[in-house]
């Protein structure tokens, strides 16, 4: 007997060993696992980034408006009309010109420009009169100009000390970052629905098997209802009844099952694969593990209310650019220019006046002033008018966006509490109700009990399996939403 014994218990060790081996061999892929393979292979995720990223590189690009910048130019004329008085007659005449310098706007409405022009100036075949030969050593046929020159402007009303050089940068930055956080937003906003699509996976495949379980009690319930009926035992609408729960287990069971399908669609779907087959299996959902989940920590700002923040941002430096458009101009200059000239009967020594540039022998000074004033004022006072509204309004809008911001938080925290008392109540109802269905059958082995009230119990059972899911789903979909409002992706 021993022997026997013994043989059976191997023959069962040697059976269940392959099936051991194959559940250790199955991969589990983990929710954070599961993440990274969306965030490698998912392209919306990847085109957000690098809106978000692009953006937050363009948020520098204000400061070219102050940066220096470098030019130059050259020209070349030759020109065969005759100018009048001409007291030398010639083909045409010829006209070269080159500048090149830097220039540089202030952030307090200083533009300053320092540039260096050279010119070359002469007639082509002139010809000389006999009469005119003794004096040709004094007429300069041919002239060479060079000129460092600087000019200084400075606004004093519309964009008056640089006020709307300040809010062109101000604009430029706002939108760029205000593009930069909605992306980033967007990329959270992937993630969350992607950690929500393992979730359902994970929670559709634990209906199945808690749907599969109901089944199978109720193929059971079936079986012994009819073998009694068969003994005259029970009554056909005891099988009848039992019948009918069994029918209703395997139209439940199909429904989980298409369900599951639909939740690998967009499991897979999430990391950029077009297939119903997850193969993996997922994380093991236990309300003691949902248990010790932590709330994720809080940034000061939503990524949606840094855009709205910056949005508001940008209208209202757009709403000062433009208030100073319409603005009354009036600008201080000055300019100082060192003149080197060199004249010759023969050609002009452009290098003789590029020496003589740097001397105050012939000097060209300019100070003035300008003033530009549009003289509608009507409509010049309702366009400013109207700016400061939307001014008004943009602040207003940010404002309602943090205050929302808030209230969400506060509900989602305040659900999410609700839905763990929820679990916990949900886990407690699931045990009182296994342990009635197991005491009813045992009175209904017993003959104590009926068909009917066991069947009652069984839906009782079956219930609280499938509330304790979806009580575990909420938690973990609002725990997902919460981490929307975190700085980590």
């Amino acid at each position: 007997m021993k022997s026997l014994r013994s043989s059976f218990f191997l023959w069962v060790t040697l059976s269940l060993t392959p099936l051991v081996t194959q559940v250790q061999a199955a991969e589990i892929l983990s929710l954070d696992n599961y993440l990274t393979q969306v965030r490698g292979k998912n392209t919306g995720i990847h085109g957000s980034q690098a809106i978000s990223d692009g953006g937050l590189l363009r948020s520098e690009e204000g400061q070219l408006l102050l940066a220096p910048t470098a030019f130059i130019s050259a020209q070349f004329t030759q020109d065969s009309r005759l100018n009048p008085p001409v007291f030398i007659p010639y083909d045409s005449t010829t006209l070269t010109t080159l500048s090149f310098g830097i220039s540089k706007m202030t952030s307090f409405g200083l533009q300053g420009r320092l540039r260096y022009d050279m010119s070359t100036f002469g007639y082509v075949n002139p010809v000389i009169s006999p009469t005119l030969a003794a004096f040709a050593g004094a007429i300069p046929l041919n002239v060479a100009n060079a000129s460092p020159v600087l000019e200084l402007s400075q606004s004093l009303w519309g964009n008056g000390f640089g006020r709307s050089t300040r809010a062109q940068q101000e604009l430029l930055e706002a939108n760029a970052l205000s593009q930069s956080y909605a992306a980033k937003f967007q990329v959270k906003t992937q993630v969350l629905q992607a950690e929500r699509a393992y979730w359902r996976l994970a929670l559709a495949r634990q209906s199945i098997a808690v749907q599969s379980e109901a089944l199978d009690r109720a193929q059971k319930i079936y079986d012994w209802t009819v073998k009694q009926a068969k003994l005259h035992l029970r009554e056909n609408s005891d099988v009848l009844q039992a019948e009918a729960l069994k029918q209703s287990r395997v139209l439940d069971l199909a429904v989980s099952k298409n369900e599951e399908k639909s939740a690998a669609r967009a499991f897979n779907s999430s990391r950029n694969v077009e297939s119903e087959d997850v193969p993996e299996k997922l994380a093991e959902l236990q309300p003691t593990s949902i248990e010790g989940l932590s709330l994720p920590t809080k940034a000061e700002l939503r990524d949606d209310v840094r855009s709205a923040k910056e949005a508001s941002r940008a209208a209202m430096a757009n709403a000062t650019v433009n208030q100073e458009k319409s603005s009354p101009t009036l600008e201080l200059y000055a300019s100082l220019a060192l003149n080197g000239q060199r004249g010759t009967t023969i050609f002009a020594n452009l290098s003789d006046a590029i020496s003589n540039s740097f001397t105050f022998n012939r000097p060209t000074e300019t100070i003035g002033v300008r003033f530009v004033a549009p003289l509608d004022l009507g409509v010049v006072s309702r366009s400013k008018d109207g700016w400061a509204k939307e001014q008004a309004g943009a602040d207003l809008t940010y404002q309602r966006r943090l205050f929302e911001q808030e209230q969400n938080w506060k509900d989602l925290a305040a659900n999410y509490s609700n839905a763990k008392i929820h679990l916990d109540l949900s886990v407690q109802l699931e045990s009182i109700q296994k342990s009635k269905l197991s005491n009813e059958r045992e009175r209904l082995l017993h003959g104590r009990a009926t068909t009917y009230q066991v069947l009652l119990f069984e839906q009782d059972y079956l219930l609280s399996q499938l509330t304790r899911i979806r009580s575990q789903g909420t938690v973990l979909n609002l725990l997902a939403e919460m981490k929307l409002f975190g700085d980590s992706l």
